[in-house]
């Protein structure tokens, strides 16, 4: 009769115990863990942006690492192509200043 009763209760108190599961802010926004959960790679990199940004940090994705690292003739032609082409990706979705005055780099 006793062991069906401490039966009873080790059940009732296994029933309320918490599985203490939780994901950290850090690991649900680190970029391994959205890419598993089926997050594209420039959501990861936003992400990534705003938390350096926040934290007052410089983040720069790999293509931007890497138009960093092109010679200057490179350089000039790329910057030649997305002056003449507006739909070209020019990498200043996150690294601008916003400012209410329009300028010419808003063409």
């Amino acid at each position: 009769m006793k062991t069906k009763l401490l039966l009873i209760a080790f059940l009732a108190l296994m029933v309320q115990v918490q599985a203490n599961a939780a994901v950290t802010v850090e690991e649900a926004t680190s970029p391994m863990y959205l890419k598993n959960n089926g997050f594209s790679a420039q959501t990861s990199d936003a992400i990534q942006v705003n938390k350096a940004r926040a934290n007052g940090a410089a983040y720069y994705t790999e293509n931007e690492e890497a138009n960093k690292n092109h010679n200057k003739f490179v350089t000039f032609w790329r910057n030649f192509y997305k002056y003449t082409d507006p739909a070209a990706n020019d990498n200043s979705f996150y690294h601008h200043d916003t400012t209410e005055a329009p300028s010419y780099t808003d063409l």
